[in-house]
Protein backbone atom coordinates (compact mmCIF):
# COMPACT_ATOMS: atom_id res chain seq x y z
CA UNK A 1 0.00 0.00 0.00
CA UNK A 2 1.29 2.77 -1.42
CA UNK A 3 1.71 6.32 1.57
CA UNK A 4 2.22 9.90 0.61
CA UNK A 5 5.24 11.58 0.98
CA UNK A 6 4.04 14.11 4.29
CA UNK A 7 3.88 10.38 5.70
CA UNK A 8 7.27 8.89 4.70
CA UNK A 9 9.20 8.54 8.53
CA UNK A 10 12.45 7.40 6.68
CA UNK A 11 12.45 4.49 9.48
CA UNK A 12 10.86 1.01 10.56
CA UNK A 13 8.95 1.77 13.62
CA UNK A 14 9.05 -0.13 16.22
CA UNK A 15 6.95 -3.15 16.66
CA UNK A 16 7.55 -4.91 19.65
CA UNK A 17 5.03 -4.55 22.74
CA UNK A 18 6.20 -3.15 26.28
CA UNK A 19 4.40 -2.95 29.06
CA UNK A 20 4.70 -0.65 31.37
CA UNK A 21 4.14 -2.61 35.03
CA UNK A 22 2.92 0.05 37.62
CA UNK A 23 5.49 -0.73 40.69
CA UNK A 24 4.99 -0.11 44.20
CA UNK A 25 4.88 3.55 45.32
CA UNK A 26 4.39 6.38 42.33
CA UNK A 27 4.44 5.57 38.74
CA UNK A 28 4.09 8.51 36.42
CA UNK A 29 2.95 8.39 32.65
CA UNK A 30 1.31 10.58 30.16
CA UNK A 31 -1.53 9.13 28.33
CA UNK A 32 -0.45 9.08 24.31
CA UNK A 33 -3.53 10.89 21.78
CA UNK A 34 -5.93 8.38 20.40
CA UNK A 35 -4.38 5.46 21.91
CA UNK A 36 -7.10 3.94 24.44
CA UNK A 37 -7.78 0.30 23.18
CA UNK A 38 -11.70 -0.90 25.14
CA UNK A 39 -11.74 -4.88 25.04
CA UNK A 40 -12.59 -7.79 27.44
CA UNK A 41 -10.39 -10.52 27.39
CA UNK A 42 -11.39 -14.32 28.07
CA UNK A 43 -8.66 -16.23 30.03
CA UNK A 44 -8.51 -20.02 29.09
CA UNK A 45 -6.36 -22.87 30.60
CA UNK A 46 -4.48 -24.25 28.23
CA UNK A 47 -3.10 -27.72 27.95
CA UNK A 48 -0.35 -27.03 29.68
CA UNK A 49 -2.13 -25.36 32.70
CA UNK A 50 -1.36 -21.80 31.66
CA UNK A 51 -4.00 -19.11 31.41
CA UNK A 52 -3.85 -17.13 27.89
CA UNK A 53 -5.53 -14.11 26.67
CA UNK A 54 -8.18 -14.36 24.18
CA UNK A 55 -9.76 -11.18 22.93
CA UNK A 56 -13.88 -11.11 23.36
CA UNK A 57 -14.77 -10.64 19.22
CA UNK A 58 -18.49 -10.02 20.65
CA UNK A 59 -17.43 -7.00 22.48
CA UNK A 60 -17.37 -4.07 20.01
CA UNK A 61 -14.36 -1.34 21.05
CA UNK A 62 -15.46 1.44 18.31
CA UNK A 63 -19.45 1.20 20.49
CA UNK A 64 -17.81 -0.25 24.06
CA UNK A 65 -20.99 -2.79 23.90
CA UNK A 66 -21.42 -6.39 23.31
CA UNK A 67 -22.84 -7.87 20.43
CA UNK A 68 -24.25 -11.53 20.85
CA UNK A 69 -25.10 -11.88 17.02
CA UNK A 70 -20.94 -11.75 16.26
CA UNK A 71 -18.84 -15.57 15.86
CA UNK A 72 -17.42 -16.25 19.22
CA UNK A 73 -14.63 -19.33 18.99
CA UNK A 74 -15.32 -19.54 23.16
CA UNK A 75 -18.75 -19.73 22.79
CA UNK A 76 -18.64 -21.49 19.67
CA UNK A 77 -17.06 -24.55 22.16
CA UNK A 78 -18.84 -23.66 24.88
CA UNK A 79 -16.20 -23.48 27.14
CA UNK A 80 -16.79 -23.35 31.32
CA UNK A 81 -15.21 -21.70 34.39
CA UNK A 82 -13.75 -23.67 37.03
CA UNK A 83 -17.14 -23.36 38.61
CA UNK A 84 -18.76 -25.19 35.33
CA UNK A 85 -20.59 -21.66 34.30
CA UNK A 86 -19.81 -20.33 30.74
CA UNK A 87 -16.74 -18.10 30.88
CA UNK A 88 -16.74 -14.96 31.13
CA UNK A 89 -14.77 -12.17 29.85
CA UNK A 90 -12.73 -9.54 32.07
CA UNK A 91 -12.53 -5.85 31.45
CA UNK A 92 -9.27 -5.54 29.48
CA UNK A 93 -8.71 -1.43 28.39
CA UNK A 94 -4.99 -0.45 27.36
CA UNK A 95 -3.62 2.62 26.07
CA UNK A 96 -0.18 3.39 24.87
CA UNK A 97 1.55 6.56 27.54
CA UNK A 98 5.19 7.56 27.87
CA UNK A 99 6.38 5.86 30.80
CA UNK A 100 8.30 8.47 32.95
CA UNK A 101 10.24 6.17 34.77
CA UNK A 102 11.86 4.78 31.79
CA UNK A 103 11.73 7.76 29.26
CA UNK A 104 9.98 5.35 26.66
CA UNK A 105 6.23 4.42 24.75
CA UNK A 106 4.83 1.85 26.72
CA UNK A 107 1.20 -0.31 26.94
CA UNK A 108 -0.35 0.26 29.82
CA UNK A 109 -2.74 -2.05 30.95
CA UNK A 110 -5.60 0.43 32.45
CA UNK A 111 -7.69 -0.29 35.60
CA UNK A 112 -11.37 0.81 35.95
CA UNK A 113 -10.70 2.98 39.19
CA UNK A 114 -7.79 4.60 36.91
CA UNK A 115 -9.56 5.38 34.03
CA UNK A 116 -12.53 7.07 36.29
CA UNK A 117 -9.73 8.87 38.34
CA UNK A 118 -8.10 10.48 34.93
CA UNK A 119 -11.45 11.57 34.03
CA UNK A 120 -12.43 12.85 37.14
CA UNK A 121 -9.00 15.22 37.30
CA UNK A 122 -9.14 16.09 33.61
CA UNK A 123 -12.69 17.57 34.05
CA UNK A 124 -11.83 19.54 36.80
CA UNK A 125 -8.79 20.93 35.08
CA UNK A 126 -10.92 21.33 32.15
CA UNK A 127 -7.94 19.79 29.55
CA UNK A 128 -7.49 16.68 27.67
CA UNK A 129 -5.34 14.80 29.13
CA UNK A 130 -3.66 13.33 26.02
CA UNK A 131 -2.84 17.04 24.33
CA UNK A 132 0.80 17.52 23.09
CA UNK A 133 0.94 20.95 24.59
CA UNK A 134 -1.44 20.82 27.79
CA UNK A 135 -1.53 17.14 28.55
CA UNK A 136 -0.96 15.67 32.37
CA UNK A 137 1.50 13.65 33.82
CA UNK A 138 -0.63 11.47 36.27
CA UNK A 139 1.08 9.97 39.05
CA UNK A 140 -0.35 6.82 40.26
CA UNK A 141 0.49 5.14 43.31
CA UNK A 142 0.67 1.27 44.16
CA UNK A 143 -0.34 0.03 47.37
CA UNK A 144 -0.25 -3.98 48.17
CA UNK A 145 -2.63 -4.36 50.72
CA UNK A 146 -2.63 -8.18 50.48
CA UNK A 147 -0.54 -11.54 50.25
CA UNK A 148 -2.57 -12.41 46.69
CA UNK A 149 -1.47 -10.56 43.27
CA UNK A 150 -5.46 -8.90 43.48
CA UNK A 151 -4.69 -7.67 46.66
CA UNK A 152 -3.61 -4.13 45.08
CA UNK A 153 -4.69 -0.68 45.34
CA UNK A 154 -4.31 1.83 43.17
CA UNK A 155 -4.82 5.72 43.82
CA UNK A 156 -4.32 8.93 41.42
CA UNK A 157 -2.73 12.18 43.26
CA UNK A 158 -4.29 15.15 41.94
CA UNK A 159 -2.71 17.43 43.58
CA UNK A 160 1.11 16.09 42.12
CA UNK A 161 -0.30 15.72 38.39
CA UNK A 162 1.93 17.89 36.21
CA UNK A 163 0.34 20.25 33.10
CA UNK A 164 3.43 21.03 30.77
CA UNK A 165 3.79 20.20 26.89
CA UNK A 166 6.28 17.63 25.61
CA UNK A 167 9.67 18.03 24.65
CA UNK A 168 10.80 17.66 21.54
CA UNK A 169 12.59 14.14 22.35
CA UNK A 170 8.99 13.21 24.21
CA UNK A 171 7.33 13.88 20.51
CA UNK A 172 9.66 12.15 18.49
CA UNK A 173 9.09 8.76 20.51
CA UNK A 174 5.15 9.21 19.91
CA UNK A 175 6.10 9.47 15.92
CA UNK A 176 8.32 6.67 16.10
CA UNK A 177 6.15 3.99 17.76
CA UNK A 178 3.39 1.82 16.05
CA UNK A 179 0.13 2.92 16.98
CA UNK A 180 -1.79 0.63 19.23
CA UNK A 181 -4.38 -0.41 16.43
CA UNK A 182 -1.03 -1.57 14.99
CA UNK A 183 0.51 -3.07 18.10
CA UNK A 184 -3.07 -5.29 18.73
CA UNK A 185 -4.27 -6.02 15.19
CA UNK A 186 -8.14 -8.16 15.88
CA UNK A 187 -7.99 -11.94 15.21
CA UNK A 188 -10.58 -12.96 13.08
CA UNK A 189 -13.05 -15.89 14.04
CA UNK A 190 -11.47 -18.44 11.82
CA UNK A 191 -7.86 -17.15 13.35
CA UNK A 192 -8.68 -17.06 16.90
CA UNK A 193 -10.27 -20.62 16.72
CA UNK A 194 -6.70 -21.72 15.39
CA UNK A 195 -4.95 -20.62 17.98
CA UNK A 196 -7.54 -21.21 20.81
CA UNK A 197 -7.90 -25.29 19.53
CA UNK A 198 -3.84 -25.03 19.88
CA UNK A 199 -3.83 -23.48 23.38
CA UNK A 200 -6.32 -26.28 23.89
CA UNK A 201 -4.84 -29.46 22.74
CA UNK A 202 -0.96 -28.05 23.28
CA UNK A 203 1.81 -28.74 23.10
CA UNK A 204 2.19 -24.45 23.34
CA UNK A 205 4.11 -23.31 20.43
CA UNK A 206 5.98 -20.36 20.13
CA UNK A 207 3.99 -18.23 18.39
CA UNK A 208 1.44 -18.15 21.64
CA UNK A 209 4.40 -16.87 23.27
CA UNK A 210 3.66 -13.45 22.71
CA UNK A 211 1.11 -13.34 25.68
CA UNK A 212 3.17 -14.59 28.10
CA UNK A 213 3.77 -11.13 29.85
CA UNK A 214 0.63 -11.08 30.77
CA UNK A 215 0.43 -7.27 31.44
CA UNK A 216 0.04 -8.41 35.27
CA UNK A 217 -3.33 -8.17 34.61
CA UNK A 218 -4.77 -10.84 36.89
CA UNK A 219 -4.12 -8.38 39.42
CA UNK A 220 -6.47 -5.38 37.36
CA UNK A 221 -9.48 -7.14 36.64
CA UNK A 222 -12.40 -5.98 38.02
Amino acid sequence: MAIGFGNVNGAAKKSEVTYMKLQDGLNMFRIVPNSFLPSYTYWVKGANGKDMPFESLQFQPEEERFDNSVPCPIRTLGLKDKDGKDLKPRWSYKCQVINKATGKVEVLQMKKGIIEDIKSVSAQLEVDPTDLDTGIWFPVERKKTGPLPMNVEYSVHQLKCKSEPLTEEERALIEESKTIDELFKRETFEEQMTRLKRHLNGPEDEDSKENTDNEAVNELEN
